[in-house]
Protein backbone atom coordinates (compact mmCIF):
# COMPACT_ATOMS: atom_id res chain seq x y z
CA UNK A 1 0.00 0.00 0.00
CA UNK A 2 1.65 3.24 -1.27
CA UNK A 3 0.30 6.08 1.18
CA UNK A 4 1.16 10.15 0.69
CA UNK A 5 0.67 12.40 3.81
CA UNK A 6 0.08 15.75 2.52
CA UNK A 7 -0.19 18.98 4.20
CA UNK A 8 2.24 18.73 6.91
CA UNK A 9 3.36 21.61 8.28
CA UNK A 10 7.09 21.59 10.10
CA UNK A 11 9.47 18.85 12.63
CA UNK A 12 10.07 22.20 14.24
CA UNK A 13 6.50 22.60 15.54
CA UNK A 14 5.97 19.43 17.79
CA UNK A 15 2.68 19.79 17.72
CA UNK A 16 2.35 19.23 13.97
CA UNK A 17 4.64 16.74 13.95
CA UNK A 18 2.82 14.71 16.69
CA UNK A 19 -0.26 14.94 14.22
CA UNK A 20 1.93 13.50 11.65
CA UNK A 21 3.73 10.29 13.10
CA UNK A 22 0.73 9.77 15.45
CA UNK A 23 -1.26 9.08 12.00
CA UNK A 24 1.89 7.09 10.69
CA UNK A 25 1.37 4.64 13.87
CA UNK A 26 -2.24 4.08 13.36
CA UNK A 27 -1.32 3.69 9.27
CA UNK A 28 0.94 1.16 9.93
CA UNK A 29 -1.50 -0.74 12.62
CA UNK A 30 -4.44 -0.52 9.74
CA UNK A 31 -2.06 -1.78 6.86
CA UNK A 32 0.88 -4.14 6.39
CA UNK A 33 3.98 -2.58 5.70
CA UNK A 34 2.75 0.83 4.00
CA UNK A 35 5.29 3.13 2.05
CA UNK A 36 4.22 6.24 3.34
CA UNK A 37 5.87 9.77 1.47
CA UNK A 38 5.38 12.76 2.86
CA UNK A 39 4.52 16.55 1.17
CA UNK A 40 5.69 19.22 3.90
CA UNK A 41 6.94 22.90 4.14
CA UNK A 42 10.25 22.42 5.39
CA UNK A 43 10.89 18.89 2.95
CA UNK A 44 14.37 18.91 3.55
CA UNK A 45 14.76 19.13 7.75
CA UNK A 46 11.98 17.45 7.82
CA UNK A 47 13.48 14.40 5.96
CA UNK A 48 16.64 13.99 8.10
CA UNK A 49 13.71 13.43 10.50
CA UNK A 50 10.88 11.56 9.78
CA UNK A 51 12.78 8.95 7.72
CA UNK A 52 14.55 7.36 10.16
CA UNK A 53 10.66 5.29 10.53
CA UNK A 54 11.65 2.80 8.01
CA UNK A 55 7.61 3.02 6.63
CA UNK A 56 8.65 7.03 5.67
CA UNK A 57 10.42 5.83 2.15
CA UNK A 58 10.55 10.28 1.59
CA UNK A 59 9.83 13.60 2.18
CA UNK A 60 8.83 16.52 -0.79
CA UNK A 61 7.33 19.60 -0.73
CA UNK A 62 3.62 20.56 -0.73
CA UNK A 63 2.76 21.70 -3.86
CA UNK A 64 2.28 25.45 -3.35
CA UNK A 65 5.39 26.14 -0.60
CA UNK A 66 6.74 30.15 0.76
CA UNK A 67 9.26 28.38 2.85
CA UNK A 68 11.66 29.97 3.19
CA UNK A 69 11.42 33.37 3.26
CA UNK A 70 11.68 36.64 5.61
CA UNK A 71 9.61 37.33 8.39
CA UNK A 72 9.48 41.24 7.56
CA UNK A 73 6.36 43.25 5.52
CA UNK A 74 8.38 42.78 2.34
CA UNK A 75 9.74 39.08 2.77
CA UNK A 76 5.64 38.17 3.15
CA UNK A 77 4.83 40.41 0.06
CA UNK A 78 7.54 38.06 -1.91
CA UNK A 79 5.81 34.90 -0.56
CA UNK A 80 2.63 36.17 -1.83
CA UNK A 81 4.32 36.60 -4.89
CA UNK A 82 5.82 33.46 -5.11
CA UNK A 83 2.68 31.32 -3.71
CA UNK A 84 1.13 33.29 -6.52
CA UNK A 85 3.10 32.79 -9.83
CA UNK A 86 3.86 29.17 -8.79
CA UNK A 87 -0.47 28.63 -8.55
CA UNK A 88 -0.51 30.06 -11.91
CA UNK A 89 2.16 27.80 -13.23
CA UNK A 90 0.48 24.85 -11.53
CA UNK A 91 -2.72 25.65 -13.10
CA UNK A 92 -1.30 26.33 -16.59
CA UNK A 93 0.35 22.69 -16.75
CA UNK A 94 -2.55 20.80 -14.89
CA UNK A 95 -4.89 22.47 -17.72
CA UNK A 96 -2.44 22.12 -20.97
CA UNK A 97 0.18 19.27 -19.65
CA UNK A 98 -0.96 17.24 -17.08
CA UNK A 99 1.17 14.14 -17.62
CA UNK A 100 4.37 15.84 -18.45
CA UNK A 101 3.65 18.43 -15.36
CA UNK A 102 3.43 15.07 -13.23
CA UNK A 103 6.72 13.39 -14.71
CA UNK A 104 8.87 16.28 -14.50
CA UNK A 105 7.48 17.13 -10.26
CA UNK A 106 8.61 14.42 -7.80
CA UNK A 107 5.69 15.38 -5.45
CA UNK A 108 3.33 15.41 -8.69
CA UNK A 109 4.84 11.67 -9.05
CA UNK A 110 4.39 10.41 -5.57
CA UNK A 111 0.59 11.38 -5.81
CA UNK A 112 -0.52 9.96 -8.82
CA UNK A 113 1.63 6.31 -8.10
CA UNK A 114 -0.23 6.42 -4.84
CA UNK A 115 -3.00 4.56 -3.49
CA UNK A 116 -4.25 6.51 -1.35
CA UNK A 117 -4.20 10.21 -0.07
CA UNK A 118 -4.28 11.19 3.54
CA UNK A 119 -4.39 15.56 4.36
CA UNK A 120 -2.39 15.52 7.84
CA UNK A 121 -4.67 16.71 10.69
CA UNK A 122 -4.59 19.99 12.11
CA UNK A 123 -5.86 23.89 12.43
CA UNK A 124 -5.27 25.11 8.86
CA UNK A 125 -8.32 25.30 7.52
CA UNK A 126 -10.75 28.67 7.66
CA UNK A 127 -10.64 31.41 10.04
CA UNK A 128 -9.25 34.73 8.90
CA UNK A 129 -5.70 33.09 7.78
CA UNK A 130 -5.28 33.39 3.59
CA UNK A 131 -2.95 30.77 4.16
CA UNK A 132 -5.58 28.44 4.57
CA UNK A 133 -6.11 28.77 0.40
CA UNK A 134 -2.46 27.13 -0.26
CA UNK A 135 -3.64 24.13 2.00
CA UNK A 136 -6.61 23.85 0.08
CA UNK A 137 -5.50 24.69 -2.89
CA UNK A 138 -3.25 21.10 -1.78
CA UNK A 139 -6.84 19.06 -1.09
CA UNK A 140 -7.28 19.91 -4.77
CA UNK A 141 -4.52 18.87 -5.92
CA UNK A 142 -4.81 15.57 -4.01
CA UNK A 143 -8.70 15.04 -5.68
CA UNK A 144 -7.16 15.35 -9.50
CA UNK A 145 -5.84 11.74 -9.63
CA UNK A 146 -8.46 9.71 -9.17
CA UNK A 147 -7.66 8.24 -5.75
CA UNK A 148 -8.98 8.01 -2.51
CA UNK A 149 -8.66 11.38 -0.11
CA UNK A 150 -9.20 11.48 3.70
CA UNK A 151 -8.57 14.39 5.98
CA UNK A 152 -7.50 13.15 9.11
CA UNK A 153 -8.49 15.06 12.56
CA UNK A 154 -9.17 18.49 11.28
CA UNK A 155 -10.44 21.78 12.71
CA UNK A 156 -11.87 24.15 10.25
CA UNK A 157 -12.84 27.79 11.96
CA UNK A 158 -15.23 30.04 10.71
CA UNK A 159 -14.36 30.92 7.09
CA UNK A 160 -14.83 34.86 6.96
CA UNK A 161 -14.45 34.70 3.30
CA UNK A 162 -17.30 34.22 1.07
CA UNK A 163 -15.03 33.46 -2.17
CA UNK A 164 -12.45 31.49 0.08
CA UNK A 165 -15.70 29.64 2.23
CA UNK A 166 -17.18 28.82 -1.43
CA UNK A 167 -13.79 27.39 -2.74
CA UNK A 168 -13.06 25.83 0.33
CA UNK A 169 -16.99 23.85 0.46
CA UNK A 170 -16.13 23.05 -3.34
CA UNK A 171 -13.06 21.35 -3.04
CA UNK A 172 -14.27 19.49 0.80
CA UNK A 173 -16.90 17.70 -1.46
CA UNK A 174 -14.67 15.93 -3.69
CA UNK A 175 -13.15 14.39 -0.78
CA UNK A 176 -13.95 10.97 0.35
CA UNK A 177 -14.03 11.02 4.04
CA UNK A 178 -13.11 13.99 6.27
CA UNK A 179 -12.72 12.88 10.17
CA UNK A 180 -13.10 16.00 12.49
CA UNK A 181 -11.19 16.56 15.79
CA UNK A 182 -14.02 18.60 17.53
CA UNK A 183 -17.84 19.38 17.40
CA UNK A 184 -18.02 22.61 15.65
CA UNK A 185 -16.00 21.57 12.54
CA UNK A 186 -18.25 18.26 12.96
CA UNK A 187 -21.24 20.70 12.78
CA UNK A 188 -20.25 22.52 9.71
CA UNK A 189 -19.87 19.71 8.22
CA UNK A 190 -22.89 18.33 8.13
CA UNK A 191 -24.27 21.41 6.59
CA UNK A 192 -21.86 20.84 3.53
CA UNK A 193 -21.43 17.54 2.95
CA UNK A 194 -23.31 13.50 3.74
CA UNK A 195 -23.64 12.33 6.64
CA UNK A 196 -21.44 9.43 5.49
CA UNK A 197 -18.80 11.43 4.18
CA UNK A 198 -17.81 12.89 8.13
CA UNK A 199 -16.84 11.68 11.31
CA UNK A 200 -16.29 12.99 14.52
CA UNK A 201 -13.14 11.56 16.51
CA UNK A 202 -10.52 13.05 19.25
CA UNK A 203 -7.23 14.46 17.94
CA UNK A 204 -4.88 12.09 16.01
CA UNK A 205 -2.14 13.18 18.57
CA UNK A 206 -3.47 11.30 20.94
CA UNK A 207 -2.35 8.08 18.94
CA UNK A 208 0.91 9.50 18.82
CA UNK A 209 2.90 5.76 20.50
CA UNK A 210 3.89 6.01 23.85
CA UNK A 211 8.24 5.46 25.22
CA UNK A 212 9.28 5.37 28.38
CA UNK A 213 12.50 6.50 29.00
CA UNK A 214 14.70 8.14 31.85
CA UNK A 215 16.98 11.34 31.55
CA UNK A 216 19.87 12.16 33.61
CA UNK A 217 18.69 15.84 33.78
CA UNK A 218 15.35 14.44 35.79
CA UNK A 219 17.35 12.72 38.38
CA UNK A 220 19.23 15.41 39.11
CA UNK A 221 16.26 17.43 39.88
CA UNK A 222 15.02 14.55 42.06
CA UNK A 223 17.83 15.05 44.11
CA UNK A 224 16.68 18.58 45.00
CA UNK A 225 12.66 18.09 45.00
CA UNK A 226 9.93 15.53 44.85
CA UNK A 227 7.49 18.07 42.93
CA UNK A 228 8.62 18.96 39.28
CA UNK A 229 6.47 20.47 36.57
CA UNK A 230 6.46 20.70 33.04
CA UNK A 231 5.51 23.81 31.15
CA UNK A 232 4.81 25.19 27.71
CA UNK A 233 4.36 28.78 27.14
CA UNK A 234 4.18 30.92 23.50
CA UNK A 235 4.03 34.19 22.03
CA UNK A 236 0.21 35.18 21.46
CA UNK A 237 -1.19 38.16 19.84
CA UNK A 238 -4.38 38.32 21.65
CA UNK A 239 -7.20 39.21 18.70
CA UNK A 240 -9.48 39.76 21.14
CA UNK A 241 -7.86 42.25 23.03
CA UNK A 242 -7.11 46.28 22.22
CA UNK A 243 -3.86 46.39 23.86
CA UNK A 244 -2.11 42.73 22.64
CA UNK A 245 0.91 44.17 24.09
CA UNK A 246 -0.47 44.78 27.61
CA UNK A 247 -2.34 41.42 27.53
CA UNK A 248 1.09 39.41 26.56
CA UNK A 249 2.40 40.92 29.53
CA UNK A 250 -0.02 40.50 31.63
CA UNK A 251 0.19 36.68 30.74
CA UNK A 252 4.13 36.35 31.79
CA UNK A 253 3.51 37.95 34.77
CA UNK A 254 0.90 35.39 35.39
CA UNK A 255 3.09 32.28 35.03
CA UNK A 256 5.97 34.21 36.65
CA UNK A 257 4.38 34.93 40.12
CA UNK A 258 2.68 31.27 39.55
CA UNK A 259 5.88 29.81 39.09
CA UNK A 260 7.71 32.05 42.01
CA UNK A 261 4.62 30.94 44.08
CA UNK A 262 5.28 27.00 43.71
CA UNK A 263 9.15 27.24 44.44
CA UNK A 264 8.32 29.19 47.75
CA UNK A 265 5.50 26.56 48.61
CA UNK A 266 6.73 23.14 47.60
CA UNK A 267 10.69 23.75 46.39
CA UNK A 268 9.35 23.05 43.11
CA UNK A 269 11.02 22.96 40.28
CA UNK A 270 9.91 23.90 36.85
CA UNK A 271 11.42 22.65 33.11
CA UNK A 272 10.39 24.35 30.30
CA UNK A 273 9.70 21.76 26.85
CA UNK A 274 10.27 23.43 23.80
CA UNK A 275 7.46 23.00 21.55
CA UNK A 276 7.70 24.88 18.72
CA UNK A 277 11.30 26.62 17.73
CA UNK A 278 9.86 27.55 14.34
CA UNK A 279 11.35 31.29 13.64
CA UNK A 280 7.56 32.89 13.27
CA UNK A 281 7.29 31.73 16.87
CA UNK A 282 9.89 30.56 18.98
CA UNK A 283 8.76 29.38 22.55
CA UNK A 284 12.05 29.41 24.14
CA UNK A 285 12.42 33.30 23.39
CA UNK A 286 9.28 33.95 25.57
CA UNK A 287 10.58 31.16 28.55
CA UNK A 288 13.49 33.30 28.56
CA UNK A 289 11.89 36.19 28.96
CA UNK A 290 9.91 34.74 31.74
CA UNK A 291 12.64 33.33 33.61
CA UNK A 292 14.64 36.96 33.56
CA UNK A 293 11.41 37.96 35.72
CA UNK A 294 11.84 35.63 37.98
CA UNK A 295 13.33 35.66 41.62
CA UNK A 296 14.10 31.81 41.78
CA UNK A 297 15.68 31.92 38.35
CA UNK A 298 17.38 28.43 38.80
CA UNK A 299 14.63 26.61 39.59
CA UNK A 300 13.44 27.04 35.92
CA UNK A 301 15.11 25.09 33.43
CA UNK A 302 14.75 25.92 30.28
CA UNK A 303 15.59 22.78 27.82
CA UNK A 304 16.56 23.81 23.70
CA UNK A 305 16.77 20.18 22.88
CA UNK A 306 15.65 19.10 19.26
CA UNK A 307 13.26 16.19 20.84
CA UNK A 308 10.93 14.55 18.56
CA UNK A 309 7.26 14.14 19.59
CA UNK A 310 7.78 11.00 20.90
CA UNK A 311 10.36 11.99 23.30
CA UNK A 312 8.50 15.01 24.54
CA UNK A 313 6.04 12.92 25.69
CA UNK A 314 8.89 10.22 26.78
CA UNK A 315 9.77 13.32 29.23
CA UNK A 316 6.90 15.15 30.29
CA UNK A 317 6.27 11.79 31.53
CA UNK A 318 8.67 12.23 34.37
CA UNK A 319 7.04 14.81 35.78
CA UNK A 320 4.59 15.31 38.21
CA UNK A 321 2.35 17.50 36.81
CA UNK A 322 2.61 20.21 33.38
CA UNK A 323 0.71 23.36 32.58
CA UNK A 324 0.60 23.99 28.79
CA UNK A 325 -0.49 26.79 26.81
CA UNK A 326 0.54 24.46 23.88
CA UNK A 327 -2.24 22.53 23.01
CA UNK A 328 -0.79 19.30 21.72
CA UNK A 329 1.77 19.46 24.76
CA UNK A 330 -1.08 19.06 27.07
CA UNK A 331 -2.17 16.09 24.69
CA UNK A 332 1.52 14.54 25.11
CA UNK A 333 1.00 15.10 29.10
CA UNK A 334 -2.41 13.76 29.40
CA UNK A 335 -1.73 10.65 26.96
CA UNK A 336 1.02 9.96 29.67
CA UNK A 337 -1.51 10.46 32.86
CA UNK A 338 0.01 13.46 33.71
CA UNK A 339 -2.51 15.99 35.98
CA UNK A 340 -2.22 19.04 33.43
CA UNK A 341 -3.32 22.27 34.01
CA UNK A 342 -4.49 23.73 30.12
CA UNK A 343 -4.34 27.83 28.87
CA UNK A 344 -6.20 28.17 25.99
CA UNK A 345 -5.66 30.69 23.50
CA UNK A 346 -7.83 29.52 20.94
CA UNK A 347 -11.56 27.25 21.59
CA UNK A 348 -9.65 24.16 20.13
CA UNK A 349 -7.69 23.53 23.74
CA UNK A 350 -11.19 23.73 25.51
CA UNK A 351 -12.11 21.19 22.87
CA UNK A 352 -9.37 18.77 23.88
CA UNK A 353 -9.97 19.33 27.73
CA UNK A 354 -13.56 18.55 26.92
CA UNK A 355 -13.05 15.26 25.34
CA UNK A 356 -10.84 14.62 28.62
CA UNK A 357 -13.64 15.63 30.85
CA UNK A 358 -11.11 17.79 32.41
CA UNK A 359 -12.99 20.90 31.93
CA UNK A 360 -12.07 22.10 35.29
CA UNK A 361 -8.38 22.47 34.48
CA UNK A 362 -8.33 25.39 32.10
CA UNK A 363 -7.47 28.97 32.26
CA UNK A 364 -8.76 31.39 29.82
CA UNK A 365 -5.69 33.32 28.27
CA UNK A 366 -7.48 36.64 28.04
CA UNK A 367 -8.23 37.10 31.41
CA UNK A 368 -5.25 35.05 33.16
CA UNK A 369 -4.24 36.30 36.61
CA UNK A 370 -1.98 34.42 39.10
CA UNK A 371 -4.69 33.80 41.41
CA UNK A 372 -6.88 31.94 39.06
CA UNK A 373 -3.51 30.17 37.59
CA UNK A 374 -2.79 29.22 41.17
CA UNK A 375 -6.33 28.24 42.52
CA UNK A 376 -6.59 25.77 39.72
CA UNK A 377 -3.33 24.21 39.28
CA UNK A 378 -3.47 23.80 43.54
CA UNK A 379 -6.72 22.11 42.86
CA UNK A 380 -5.08 19.75 40.62
CA UNK A 381 -2.57 18.74 42.87
CA UNK A 382 -5.15 17.41 45.42
CA UNK A 383 -6.80 15.85 42.87
CA UNK A 384 -3.52 13.95 41.31
CA UNK A 385 -4.51 10.49 42.18
CA UNK A 386 -8.09 10.62 41.15
CA UNK A 387 -6.68 12.38 37.71
CA UNK A 388 -4.38 10.23 37.10
CA UNK A 389 -6.62 7.36 37.34
CA UNK A 390 -9.34 8.67 35.25
CA UNK A 391 -6.83 9.57 32.89
CA UNK A 392 -5.95 5.84 32.60
CA UNK A 393 -9.47 4.91 31.72
CA UNK A 394 -10.16 8.04 29.43
CA UNK A 395 -7.07 7.57 27.16
CA UNK A 396 -7.94 4.14 26.57
CA UNK A 397 -11.29 4.92 25.71
CA UNK A 398 -10.07 7.16 23.66
CA UNK A 399 -7.45 5.14 21.03
CA UNK A 400 -10.20 2.74 20.86
CA UNK A 401 -12.43 5.32 19.58
CA UNK A 402 -10.36 6.76 17.13
CA UNK A 403 -9.02 3.15 16.05
CA UNK A 404 -12.21 1.86 15.62
CA UNK A 405 -13.97 4.98 13.60
CA UNK A 406 -10.39 4.88 11.62
CA UNK A 407 -10.50 1.33 10.63
CA UNK A 408 -13.94 1.52 9.85
CA UNK A 409 -13.76 4.49 7.20
CA UNK A 410 -10.26 4.38 5.01
CA UNK A 411 -10.37 2.00 2.39
CA UNK A 412 -9.30 -1.83 2.96
CA UNK A 413 -5.92 -2.67 1.96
Amino acid sequence: MKIVITNAYTWYNKGDAGILLATVDVLKKIYTNPEISILSFTPEEDSKRYCKDKAITEVQSNILNPHPYKHTKIGKCFAIMKLALKLIKTQFNIKFCFKRFISKNRNMTLLNDSDLIVVCGGGFLGGKKLDSLMHVYQIYINTLFNKPVYIMGTSIEPIQNKMIKKYTEKVLKKVDFIFAREEITNNYLKSIIEDDKHCLIPDMAFMLDDRKNNYDFVKELRKKSDCIFGITVRKWNFPNIDNSVKAMTNYKTAIKEMMDYYIDKYNAYFVFIPQVTVDTGNDTLIAKEIKAMMNNKDHFVIKEDDWSPYEIKSVIGNFDFFIGTRMHSNIFATSMLIPTTAIAYEKKTNGIMKTLELDDYVIEIDSITSKDLIFTIDKMINNKETIKMHLSHKISQIRKEVYKKTKENIIKE
